[in-house]
């Protein structure tokens, strides 16, 4: 029996877990890229144009006032100008069935052999435009390559902008379990998830984010604070409510040292502010909304027909009570709790493609039995029990925070004035939040490690069966008929 745990111990370590990650996210991703049809996960054309404006040097998005034909009034938009072409092709064609879009032959026909546009035109993406470029360099890059050596041909160009992305998801995830002295499994488990791996596979930049939390999160493991602050300063500059994950760079809260970590939480806080700064003086305008009546929270006249969100009248509305900056999340966490577990798990497409209860089921018992298993991770150092209590609660109070923040950011930039609910919640924001559980569970110091592989089995299983059936699922949604 000893023999058996001998050679389970020799395989099942940090190389085995690196392996079997890209055994199972390597062709889901390329397979998702290949299957989804342009345009149908979230946002997917307003991320192309961010990536695609970076190749004429788009560093910020450009607001300005545009006349709107239906309405006749000038409008404050807030974009850039990408070839109409690459723009068309991020759109992609299909065709209307019944309630669900499918591409047929004719589509698919007209999407390969559209041909290069010349010129640029604008594209107004008051979501996108806001976000740092950095994150978006792989996807630039594949646009790059299919303009010098694919003629500028719009769909290819696409498709290779989404393979830059999947590479770098893979890069970072491998990096981030490589980097890690313990707590892999975890990371595992947040890499393979089937909205990880299904984002990771198209232009949508939170495949990219969520592989530089996991990098983040496994840098600090080993001590590498500066790498980790590095990795999330990238992360924040992108979409900064998520500030509060710098608190866990501060642990432990104790001397001596404290004072040398905080500064370090200063200096990265620094970029993050200038970039939200310049972002809110020079690019930001609020989001465009179908024509609206005011909800039941707003004080003023609730029959005018409002077709934007105001954040200022929003922040007001929480003002006036301030206890409904909690009281609002609260709610929304229960009122919305399965969706969110789902689509923190998985759904598909544009948030169309859900998936059945028994397969969320097991991936949420795949990922307790994860956490179960970080109580008996081997530590690069163990800590005084005292220590670990004041981590355990600081990391949750900082993850809950995140939480409430991500919901308050929510209403006041997305949900439309005076509603008594939030909207625009979606469970793949909480995966960024997740890599840092890390910091939340104590060891129990047992007499015997677990290897990493160990926990991990059942997110390996998971992990190799949606080899077949996320692909399937894509291919089900869109192209049977």
């Amino acid at each position: 029996m000893s023999d058996w745990f001998e050679v389970f111990q020799r395989y099942s370590g940090k190389s085995a877990v690196m392996a079997l990650f890209l055994l199972c996210a390597l062709p889901v991703t390329v397979l998702t890229a290949l299957f989804t049809p342009p345009g149908q996960s979230p946002d997917e054309p307003a991320h192309v144009a961010r990536a695609a404006g970076l190749l004429h040097g788009a560093i910020l998005a450009v607001r300005k006032p545009v006349l709107d034909p239906n309405t006749g009034q000038m409008e404050m938009l807030s974009g850039v100008k990408v070839n109409p072409g690459i723009m068309s092709a991020a759109i992609g064609v299909s065709t209307q069935l019944g309630s669900r879009l499918v591409v047929t032959a004719d589509d698919a026909e007209e999407m390969l052999t559209q041909p290069p546009q010349p010129g640029r035109v604008f594209n107004d993406i008051p979501n996108t435009g806001r976000y740092f470029p950095l994150a978006y360099l792989p996807a630039t890059l594949g646009l790059a390559l299919g303009m010098l050596f694919a003629g500028g041909k719009p769909f290819v160009c696409f498709m290779l902008a989404r393979f830059g992305m999947l590479t770098a998801f893979l890069a970072l995830g491998l990096l981030a379990l490589r980097v890690a002295a313990y707590g892999e499994a975890l990371l595992l488990t947040v890499l393979l998830l089937p909205m990880s791996l299904f984002l990771a596979g198209t232009v949508n930049v939170d495949g990219v984010l969520i592989g530089l939390a996991c990098l983040s999160a496994a840098a600090l493991t080993r001590g590498f604070r500066w790498f980790g602050l590095l990795a999330l300063v990238v992360l924040l500059l992108t979409i900064p409510p998520y500030l509060p994950l710098l608190g866990v760079f501060l642990l432990p809260l104790f001397a001596p040292g404290l004072l040398w970590r905080l500064r370090d939480v200063v200096l990265a806080v620094l970029p993050v502010l200038i970039w939200a700064g310049v972002v809110a003086v020079f690019v930001a305008v609020p989001f465009g909304k179908a024509p609206y009546h005011p909800g039941p929270l707003f004080l003023g006249d609730r029959t005018v027909l409002l077709d934007h969100v105001d954040p200022a009248a929003n922040l007001n509305i929480l003002l006036a009570q301030p206890l409904r900056f909690i009281t609002m999340p609260l709610h929304e966490m229960v009122r919305g709790a399965a969706a969110t577990l789902a689509s923190t798990i998985g759904v598909l497409g544009p948030l169309r493609i859900i998936l059945p209860d028994w397969y969320y089921g097991l991936w949420s018992a795949a990922g307790i039995v994860v956490l179960a298993g970080l109580l008996f991770s081997k530590r690069p150092k163990l800590l005084p029990v005292g220590t670990q209590a004041v981590n355990l609660v600081w990391t949750t109070a900082l993850l809950f925070g995140n939480f409430v923040l991500i919901l308050v950011a929510s209403y006041i930039s997305w949900t439309g004035v005076g509603f008594d609910h939030i909207e625009g919640m979606q469970g793949r924001y909480l995966l960024p939040l997740l890599p840092f559980l890390l910091y939340a569970v104590p060891s129990l110091r047992p007499r015997w490690h677990i290897p990493p592989l160990l926990p991990a089995l059942p997110v390996v299983l998971l992990g190799l069966y949606d080899i077949g059936y996320i692909p399937m699922c894509l291919l089900n949604s869109y192209y049977l008929h």
